[in-house]
């Protein structure tokens, strides 16, 4: 078979990264690489694999022209990506499949992008909103991170010496509630269980720490990578009941273990001590991984093979996309770009520009004002998130004609303000945005505004709110709730800057009322120190703990305001507690650094009441500067 193989910069990234391997059947193939690639020249098993390079923005007639003139591909494959260089790709003359480079973003914002491809594969959990778009959905399928060498025998389940893991990314933000899941399984673990959870672990050592572990802890909306690497390593997989897309795949009970927070421990403790069940479930599931692809390259290449067999019309998407408003055109080929913010990368080097260029084209082609509010709502988030102030209030100024009690468009507009100084204008924008989303929610819930504002944990939330709205079947209440939130906690800040400390404090308290985020926590509580208003501070602290029960600098806070109060058991007992269950995680030097720091307070709370709260506000600020650099 003759393949043009879309890859995303340079081969050590995104082949020798994924374990090359499992590239070895694709390789086989009379195949061609095509994409951004730096490099000059690769080889496979002695067989030199031609590379086009496509790094600017082309057609896809001139790539084709660019092939050996004995050469024509059977099937092309993409990236998210590929619409930055090659928007026309709809024209493409042979099949096309596209695998989209990010569950997270890529498509989330602009589905109908999948319609410019004749097959696409998709692994979240909204994957049947996609039914009603002109193109075939892949069947569901993933791939492991990281496989095992050729070879390896996994060790007996007893002898492993770590009882739980988790590999995955955790935070306040996007990762919020997989974060609570881990922390609370740490609090509770009286069994003395060794539960481990990192982070930041290199491809090649995950499947080394696998191998030494009994149960891996999954929590995600996705057929996760995870599942493949507890099978290929004979650990148990453990994920959590509302992941409707593990279901799909694997079979409850029989190939994997579903949980829920309050039954977590009862189930690690149940098959860690009935190791006979656990090793049923773990070869039920060996067996299955047997039969299946599990690394990446494989995962490609029984795509290309179902994709190959399967009849499409190739004019039909051609003259479809054809008869495609061009500026609906435009505007999918445009929101591929915004994954460069995401991911701090340049395909191409000019498209910041390029996005800009293409949105106005959309805006300038459309004749209908429905077909202008999306674009237009992304233009001006996207050009406020990357400090193009001027050029997003001119979107934000076309985006009110049609839609004037958008609270976005209010928001952002004080934001700008408030960055230029202008207090008194950012506070009136204020006011209006909060009365817009009392008076029209519906509008909020409707057109969410997309893409995540980087170290904005309320903002992190508000997309996965949104992403998992098919799991929880919600009317997107949350995004009312951000907004309401940034708007509070924004007029709290320009309270601040106008020296008004007692209006900054109900404006703080009300955004902690809507969501009792920790960013806006760590700027009321000052203030409330200040004042001495401990038992006010207390409140609000035992509001944040129960909503981001994993975060420091809150412990901190609560245990010195207990301190204040008096309750200076109490006041220990939330820090020893917090000292035990940091021990599970690992690879986060400041987490290590803070336990050490906890250990040494803690006999100081009884010794010395002074000395141990002037500790505590200094490990505080310490955290607060780091999480502020970070």
């Amino acid at each position: 078979m003759k393949i043009l193989l879309f890859n995303l910069g340079s081969i050590e990234d995104r082949i020798f990264e994924w374990e090359i391997e499992g590239f070895q059947t694709l390789f086989e193939q009379d195949i061609i690489l095509w994409g951004p690639i730096p490099d000059k020249k690769f080889s496979f098993g002695g067989k030199e694999i031609p590379i086009l390079n496509v790094s600017e923005p082309t057609s896809v007639f001139s790539v084709f022209r660019q092939l050996p003139i004995d050469w024509y591909p059977d099937i092309v494959t993409c990236d998210t990506s590929v619409l930055n260089y090659v928007p026309d790709i709809y024209k493409c003359p042979v099949k096309t499949i596209l695998f989209t480079r990010d569950a997270w973003s890529d498509t989330i914002f602009n589905k109908g992008l999948v319609e410019l491809f004749d097959f696409f594969n998709y692994g979240t959990i909204d994957r049947s909103t996609y039914y009603k778009f002109h193109s075939n959905i892949l069947p569901l399928s993933n791939f492991a991170v990281s496989t095992p060498g050729k070879g390896m025998v996994n060790s007996e389940f007893e002898k492993r010496d770590i009882d739980v893991i988790a590999i995955a990314n955790y935070d306040k933000s996007f990762y919020h509630e997989r974060y609570k899941i881990f922390y609370k399984l740490a609090v509770v673990n009286n069994n003395g269980f060794n539960i481990k959870f990192f982070k930041g672990i290199k491809r090649s050592e995950i499947y080394t720490l696998y191998q030494r572990s009994k149960i891996v802890i999954d929590w995600a909306h996705t057929l996760s990578n995870r599942s493949y690497e507890a099978a290929l390593n004979g650990c148990l997989l453990f994920s959590h009941k509302d992941n409707l897309l593990m279901k799909e795949f694997w079979i409850p009970w029989e190939e994997y273990i579903p949980y829920e927070e309050k039954n977590v421990l009862e189930l690690i403790s149940f098959y860690i001590n009935n190791p006979e069940l656990a090793k049923k479930v773990i070869n039920n599931t060996k067996e299955k991984i047997q039969r299946i692809h599990s690394s990446w390259g494989e995962a490609i290449w029984e795509n290309i093979k179902i994709a190959d067999k399967t009849v499409v019309s190739i004019q039909e998407r051609i003259t479809r996309n054809e008869s495609t408003p061009i500026s609906i055109l435009n505007y999918r080929a445009s929101t591929p770009l915004l994954y460069n913010y995401d991911y701090s990368t340049d395909f191409p080097s000019n498209w910041k520009a390029l996005y800009f260029e293409r949105i106005d084209d959309t805006l300038s082609a459309s004749e209908d004002i429905n077909t202008k509010i999306a674009p237009l709502i992304e233009a001006a988030r996207f050009a406020f998130l990357l400090h193009k102030q001027e050029l997003s209030k001119k979107y934000l100024k076309e985006l009110h004609k049609f839609l004037p009690e958008y609270a976005w468009t209010y928001y952002l507009d004080a934001r700008i303000s408030f960055d230029q100084g202008d207090n008194n204008t950012a506070l009136i924008s204020l006011q209006k945005a909060i009365e817009a989303a009392s008076m029209y929610p519906e509008l909020l819930k409707q057109f969410v505004l997309p893409v995540i504002e980087k170290g904005n944990a309320c903002d992190g939330r508000r997309i996965t709110s949104y992403m998992w709205q098919s799991v929880y079947n919600h009317d997107n209440e949350f995004q009312v709730k951000a907004l309401l939130h940034l708007s509070f906690e924004l007029s709290g800040d320009v309270y601040i800057k106008l020296g008004d400390q007692n209006k900054a404090i109900t404006a703080y308290s009300e955004a902690v009322h809507k969501m009792p985020v920790p960013d806006c926590i760590y700027k009321i509580s000052p203030l409330l120190i200040a004042t001495r208003n401990y038992e006010k501070l207390l409140k609000i602290m035992e509001e944040g703990i129960d909503n981001s029960p994993y975060d420091n600098i809150l412990i901190l806070y609560k245990a010195d305001t207990l301190i204040h109060l008096k309750q200076k058991r109490k006041a220990y007992m939330i820090l020893n507690e917090h000292k035990n269950a940091l021990k599970s995680f690992i690879g986060v030097r400041k987490l290590k650094k803070l336990r050490i720091s906890i250990i040494l307070i803690l006999p100081l709370i009884f010794l010395s009441t002074p000395l141990s709260s002037k500790i505590i506000i200094k490990l505080i600020g310490i955290l607060k500067e780091k999480a502020r650099f970070s």
